[in-house]
């Protein structure tokens, strides 16, 4: 009688023993598969090597489900995850609490846009306001970039201006269903008193007084004046793709269907001409299922023709102000926010800018774009391109000494004054004062650099308070761009700027329904 060789009998003791599965990789992490197998095919088995989790074909390909390569198509691109609807699920509720429903007659909250990460300093400044005008607000941030305030003891103005707000929605309403028509239709219905299936319509405590007056005045305003833009939270991050955009579009433009349909506003205008006036209807998804909306004629804010608040032009005021080439440094685009605006811009050839604390060169690069000679001051030289640039006057000096006379400006020529310079507040306050004393630029735009975490509310507000004792105009804003610094935004209250075309400088970050 022959016996089994020794190798047989190892090859069954190791398959039937009781580390077998050790062996045949159906719960190990190695490469699985049992002896024989790996001796006729090499790697194999359903462990967790390259070949995935599940029973294997003895190649390290797995049946079940991969972990490696199968999350890619054959055309290279990534497959979607079968759990993307728990994904928008859980990215919705970050938005909290949702809004309660307002009613006819009722309190209407405020909704202000801001920089993200800078939600608590608007909260600071309009409970500031709030207290210094006898009264008590409630606001607070359900999602980053964006603050609801409960004014109900009417404290707030209609067109409250906070310096670190980009955007406003006043006196907005909150409604609720379950279809893109039916949201639309409630919208329509809260603003403007129109469209209510309710059965009884004459009953005046569901007519809602503001929206009765907002209806007759925007039934005679001039065709082409109302703009719609369709908004959601994850654009107050400037998300690229934020959810909800898709039904935010698709209510949008059921909106202005409906709207063109009565108000000749929301139709194309019959000539050229800007109109003379502009509303602006703003809706913004909170779920896919409510929407706080707010219907408003914008007030002229200037210097600019098109320069209103809150802003037509720019959903949730965000401009793209990003060049393709090379620039000297990132801080070109508070100085194009800036701008973009004020809606006005130098004149070609005509405008000489002074551009203080100069270096590297950002801010000057963005005025020899628009055809500007300039008057470069620092102590230390420009990027080399702006150097041997015969449009750039570069002096070698103080900032908070320079005067245009020292570069041969006089007071018949246009000149501008800008200025980045990294220093105190109070020195912001002084360089303001000292250039609107002499009356030596028709516009500047200087930022005031804060310490430490918070801004210093305190000397912004005097400041403002200087240029305007001196007979400039002032508006301040915290853009996009901006950290922990402000941009002061000064123009002659009888000068006769360039109007800034709409989207010659930056463009709209996202697409505007109306």
């Amino acid at each position: 009688m022959l016996l089994p060789s020794p190798l047989f009998l190892l090859s069954y003791l190791l398959a039937t023993g009781p580390n077998a599965d050790r062996a045949t990789g159906s719960g190990g992490r190695g490469r699985g598969g049992n002896l024989t197998q790996r001796a006729k095919r090499g790697r194999g088995g359903g462990g967790r090597g390259r070949g995935g989790r599940g029973a294997a074909d003895g190649y390290g390909r797995s049946s079940g489900r991969s972990l490696g390569r199968k999350r890619y198509t054959r055309e290279g691109t990534k497959k979607k995850s079968n759990n993307s609807v728990d994904d928008l699920e859980t990215r919705q509720e970050e938005l909290s609490p949702l809004p309660p429903l307002t009613v006819p007659n009722g309190p209407r909250p405020f909704y202000f846009t801001c920089r993200h990460t800078y939600e608590h300093t608007l909260i600071d400044e309009i409970n500031r306001y709030a207290k210094r005008n006898g009264g008590e607000v409630h606001a607070m941030s359900p999602y980053p970039g964006l603050v609801r305030v409960e004014d109900n003891d009417g404290i707030l103005p209609t067109f409250y201006d906070p310096v670190y707000a980009l955007q406003s929605m006043p006196q907005s309403v909150v409604v609720t269903a379950e279809s893109i028509k039916s949201i639309s239709k409630q919208v329509i219905n809260a603003l403007l008193g129109v469209g209510s299936n309710d059965d009884d319509d004459n009953d005046e405590s569901k007519v809602d007084r503001i929206s009765q007056q907002q209806h007759n005045r925007l039934r005679s305003a001039e065709r082409g004046s109302l703009s719609i833009h369709c908004l959601v939270p994850g654009m107050c991050k400037a998300q690229t793709k934020p959810v909800m955009q898709h039904r935010s579009d698709k209510i949008g433009e059921e909106i202005a269907k409906m709207t063109k349909k009565m108000f000749p506003a929301a139709r194309k205008a019959a000539t050229e001409e800007d109109p003379s006036t502009r509303w602006l209807l703003q809706v913004m998804l909170q779920s896919p299922n409510i929407a706080v909306a707010s219907l408003v004629e914008c007030q002229k804010k200037g210097p600019g023709q098109n320069a209103y608040w809150p802003n037509y032009v720019h959903p949730l005021g965000l401009a793209k102000v990003d060049i393709v080439e090379k620039m000297p440094s990132s801080a070109y685009r508070k100085l194009m926010e800036g701008i973009e605006c004020m809606k006005i811009a130098p004149k070609p050839k005509l405008t000489t800018v002074v551009d203080l604390g100069a270096c590297p060169g950002g801010w000057t690069s963005v005025m020899r774009r628009l055809g500007c000679y300039v008057v470069a001051v620092d102590r230390s030289e420009l990027d080399a391109v702006l150097m041997r640039d015969d449009m750039v006057e570069f002096i070698k000096g103080d900032a908070f000494t320079f005067e245009p006379k020292m570069a041969g400006i006089n007071k018949e020529q246009d000149c501008w004054m800008i200025s980045d310079v990294i220093a105190y507040p109070e020195r912001c306050t002084e360089l303001l004062q000292r250039w609107c004393e002499g009356r030596w630029a028709s516009n500047m735009i200087v930022t005031m650099k804060f310490q430490g975490g918070e801004p210093d509310l305190d000397e912004l507000d005097n400041a403002i308070k200087v240029v305007q004792r001196l007979g400039y105009n002032c508006r301040v804003k915290h853009f996009f761009n901006n950290k922990n610094e402000v941009t002061f935004m000064v123009s002659e209250k009888d000068g006769n700027p360039l109007d800034l075309e709409v989207g010659s400088l930056g463009s709209t970050m996202f697409p505007v329904t109306l």
